[in-house]
């Protein structure tokens, strides 16, 4: 450690004490130091890493290099690292370190010189990590985070306390404490130890032991006198007896915080193998106390009550600390059940509404994430009694990432959308994991609190809001789940850590020390383990229970193993019963809590497991956007696999998918590798848009549940790989990717929209699509799907071709068909006539005159024939717009979409051959105007200013 205190910062360095020292061994050595010991911002400085201490990942290595940087006035928080040196995972001379023998490496140089820091820029402290060459192994603190060295304003007194380190320190008695110190002058130094004094003298240094008499807490003053100033600073810790009382826990408390009676509240920890945990809080300001000793039943259970008033005042957060005494390697985390946490680094980009709720980090009190949670359960005011979850096989899903699908990534605003996807007639919405993640800025499938909300989108009262919502229009709502893997800030890896070599410890009850497949990212959790199960088990309750979420999408449950498949993917594809077992076991947990739930696994094992899993009743999904891709760009392409029935299935439980968040982008695909002729072009920009209307209308009629990717409905056409700043690489594909609510104001855009919904409703109402009695006789070019229904039969084609072909269409039966989206009545006589297509023509054809609710949608040639001008455009706020047509046309209805897909009805009213729409209290902006008329729906845009 490294505590600089100057005569100017007193009073906030008392409660800002930093530090750097690790605790792994009895000696309490440094991390890093320098010479001169207390550097200020223009000196010449020699900077020393002991590469045994923080995580040791570094000891033996012969080379190690520094990558390093300042935390300035100009830094945006505590972490925010300026000036940046060295080049990462190359040997970069610059920052390449001198050894000094028995693993203690060194680095000179000029701080602001170095750096490079800007004039008149203050530099805080030095950050670090440190490598070697490759950057395959880093050294880091022994939590695992960055190493932050405090620097001081020239010729003022500093003090640098060696030890005690912290206030974490734990002894077993008989024990002694090492106490040692510097300072930057000599000054008068008094010691009291529990009040009575154990040290007086005038000096720049101190270094003796103290033997320990007492248990229980004790508490250490510093009291440094000169001639310019006199102040004290404090050190405590507990001394304990060996003697650990056995203790029994109450049956029915779970993981985490346990509500109790009157205003207590409980605390329990599941951690086998170690020996003392103590809860940290504000009342103890975060240090270990006896009276927060979390006592054991003797197998691995932890528990401690505490009254709840203790948390009050916005201070209701805690913290674990996990053998301190060195019986085993001491770490402090936050609940591995956080249901909230508090993060110094990410939380500057969360709204300040929602950390209010919980209070703020402890900065200077402590050290990593926080756990927070309401001090009494909220009470929800559920609306939703009456819901009824739509039919697996009426599911049609529409997954979304929050990051890129709204600008403010908010729950509150996603449920101003909801609008928009009501209307294009999904009946699930799946969100991408939203518990907290490593970062913000992510897919959120680098997991770290499993049932933790993510701060980022929002409170968890919003995304209940959400849910309630959409259970109100309907819709279910599906959680994405990773249990997997797990990232190295969570505490299930932080608990049971290997640092040396930055893995889980060979004696972790959670995780593999190696994993156990090839597709492993982060690290891998062993489901044969009662506590993963248990683990998991609690976390599927909470999020049912809490939030009633509808059912769950299992990611990577392929992973569910213990067979060491190791680099070998077929391998790992095989039959497994173990991982069977595994995951019927999790479905039926989920289902004795809701018994209509979904369990959607990621499984892409062999046929025989999935049909296991499918007859079980879990629903699989099924990759082929290859195969839909390559017909809308117009090459050779089978459907088969998109069938639950070409698997065997008895049961439609297959999620085949033209688009998901995995995969390129279709209408991507269709700009960059799109066929053409000399008088057809796939990528032109109403063809394409009728190519994506047929793939869907040919996917969305086979029967079984289905899966649209967001804005897969409006053609979104930037590449998966798209970079922040516009290009396209691979290594960007976790990468921001552009928010385009604006795509509704194009024609061609808004015409996918429409078709697609029709498509969706027709789905939704229509008993047809579900039934069982259908063919799919599909050839190169042309794909069909024949559905023959009680009522109603349909067929459903489509020539993906670039040239006209003669195709025999194969209707089922003869007699009078009826074009879906036109109304065009057809007889047939013979269903083995022949009958022409042009290239991307599709229809669906129906024995029952069924349309669109809105009516029937023009053809794409003929929106492009007839464009609606609006006047005037722009126009200020609570002016009228004005429509004049030519035609006879009976208004319906008036909309109003925001660029955001919020949708409001306008006033409007008819004069002479024009219509007058009212503005009045619609905000300035961009929006996008939908006309339903009795004979179709028109569209433009408009712009309203103030």
């Amino acid at each position: 450690m490294l505590l600089q205190i100057s005569t100017k910062k007193i009073l906030r360095c008392v409660a800002f004490l930093l530090v750097f020292l690790q605790m792994g061994t009895h000696c309490f050595s440094q991390v890093v130091w320098t010479e001169p010991a207390f550097p200020s911002q223009e000196d010449d400085i020699k900077l020393f890493y002991d590469a045994t201490q923080g995580n040791g990942a570094l000891e033996t290595f012969a080379t190690v290099y520094a990558h390093t940087g300042v935390i300035t006035s100009n830094s945006n928080n505590a972490n925010d690292w300026q000036h940046v040196q060295g080049n990462w995972g190359t040997p970069d001379p610059n920052v390449l370190m001198q050894s000094e023998g028995n693993n203690i490496y060194s680095l000179s140089f000029n701080i602001n010189d170095f750096y490079g820091v800007e004039p008149g820029e203050i530099v805080d402290k030095l950050a670090f990590v440190f490598r070697n060459a490759d950057g395959s192994t880093v050294g880091r603190a022994a939590d695992g985070e960055d190493i932050f060295f405090d620097l001081t304003p020239e010729n003022e007194f500093s003090v640098n306390i060696i030890s005690p380190a912290d206030n974490s320190i734990v002894q077993i008695a008989p024990a002694t404490v090492d106490i040692e110190l510097q300072t930057s002058e000599k000054a008068f130094v008094e010691i009291f130890l529990s009040g009575n004094s154990i040290f007086q003298d005038s000096t720049s240094s101190v270094d003796f032991s103290e033997f320990l008499f007492s248990l229980g807490n004790q508490k250490l003053e510093f009291k440094f006198s000169t001639v310019d100033t006199s102040f004290s600073l404090f050190r405590t810790f507990v001394v304990l007896n060996d003697a650990y009382p056995i203790i029994n826990i109450p049956p029915e408390a779970v993981n985490g915080l346990n509500y109790l009676e009157d205003g207590k509240l409980g605390f329990k920890l599941t951690a086998p193998i170690k020996w003392h945990v103590f809860l940290l809080c504000p009342a103890n300001n975060y240090s270990p106390n006896i009276d927060y000793l979390m006592l054991t039943n003797g197998l691995g259970d932890f528990w401690v009550e505490l009254d709840s008033s203790l948390f009050t005042n916005g201070q209701n957060n805690y913290q674990y600390l996990i053998d301190p005494t060195f019986i085993n390697e001491p770490v402090k985390l936050a609940d591995p059940f956080s249901t909230v946490v508090l993060d110094p680094s990410n939380d500057d980009e969360v709204e300040p509404e929602v950390l209010n709720r919980y209070g703020s980090y402890p900065d200077g009190l402590t050290t990593g994430r926080v756990t927070a949670f309401d001090l009494e359960p909220e009470d929800f005011n559920w609306t939703d009694a009456n819901f009824e979850k739509p039919t697996k096989s009426n599911l049609v899903i529409y997954e979304l990432l929050l990051r890129d699908f709204l600008a403010d990534h908010s729950f509150e605003s996603l449920i101003d959308t909801l609008d928009y996807l009501d209307n294009l007639g999904v009946t699930a919405i799946e969100l991408m994991p939203i518990n907290e993640f490593e970062g913000n800025n992510s897919w959120g499938y680098n997991p770290s609190f499993h049932m933790a909300v993510d701060k980022y989108y929002g409170s968890t009262t919003e995304l209940k809001q959400f849910i309630n919502a959409c259970h109100e229009r309907g819709i279910a709502v599906i959680n994405d789940v990773v249990f997997n893997h797990a990232f190295s800030q969570s505490p299930l890896c932080q608990m049971y850590w290997n640092a040396a070599d930055f893995r889980p410890a060979a004696n972790s009850p959670y995780l593999n020390e190696t994993p156990r497949h090839p597709f492993n990212v982060g690290f891998d959790f062993n489901h044969e383990s009662d506590l993963t199960k248990d683990w998991v088990k609690q976390i599927l309750s909470y999020w049912i229970e809490e939030f009633h979420f509808d059912g769950f999408r299992f990611d990577l449950s392929k992973g569910f193993t213990q067979r060491n498949s190791g680099n070998n993917a077929g391998l790992m594809a095989q039959f497994d019963q173990g991982r069977i077992d595994i995951l019927t076991d999790y479905a039926d947990h989920i289902w004795s809590h809701d018994s209509d739930a979904y369990m959607i696994c990621e499984h892409f094992a062999d046929n025989d497991e999935e049909t296991v899993l499918s007859d079980y009743g879990m629903m699989l999904w099924a990759n082929t956007t290859f195969q839909f891709a390559e017909a809308a760009m117009g090459y050779i392409s089978g459907f088969s696999q998109a069938s639950y029935r070409s698997r065997g299935w008895d049961e439609p439980n297959l999620i085949a998918y033209a688009e998901s968040h995995d995969e390129e982008r279709m209408a991507y695909k269709i700009d960059t590798w799109g066929n053409s002729t000399s008088s057809y072009n796939v990528k032109e920009t109403w063809t394409k848009a009728d190519r994506i209307i047929a793939t869907n209308m040919i996917y969305l009629s086979i029967p079984g549940p289905k899966m649209l990717w967001q804005f897969g409905e409006l053609g979104y056409d930037f590449s998966i790989n798209t970079c922040e700043n516009g290009t396209v690489n691979d290594n960007c594909r976790l990468s921001l990717k552009p928010v385009r609510w604006d795509y509704q104001e194009q024609e061609s855009r808004a015409y996918m929209y429409d078709r697609i919904s029709a498509l969706l409703k027709l789905r939704k109402e229509q008993e047809f699509f579900k039934t069982e009695d259908f063919d799919i006789p599909s050839d190169s070019y042309t794909k069909r799907v024949i559905l023959r229904g009680n009522d109603i039969q349909a067929l459903s084609i489509a020539n993906f071709d670039v040239i006209p072909k003669d195709i025999n269409p194969q209707f089922p039966s003869t007699g009078t068909w009826y074009d879906f989206f036109t109304g065009e009545a057809i007889e047939i006589t013979d269903p083995e006539a022949i009958m022409s297509f042009e290239p991307g023509e599709y229809h669906l054809y129906l024995t029952e005159p069924l349309m669109p609710e809105d009516g029937f949608i023009s053809s794409s040639s003929d929106l492009q024939s007839e464009r609606i001008s609006l006047s005037p455009n722009p126009l200020k706020t609570g002016d009228y717009i004005s429509w004049c047509s030519h035609n006879s046309i009976d208004i319906l209805s008036v909309n109003l979409i925001s660029i955001d897909g919020r949708t409001q009805q306008l006033d409007w009213q008819k004069g002479n051959s024009c219509l007058e729409i009212s503005t009045t209290g619609i905000n300035a902006g961009f929006y996008y105007v939908q006309l339903e008329s009795d004979q179709g729906r028109y569209h433009s845009s408009v712009i309203i200013t103030e």
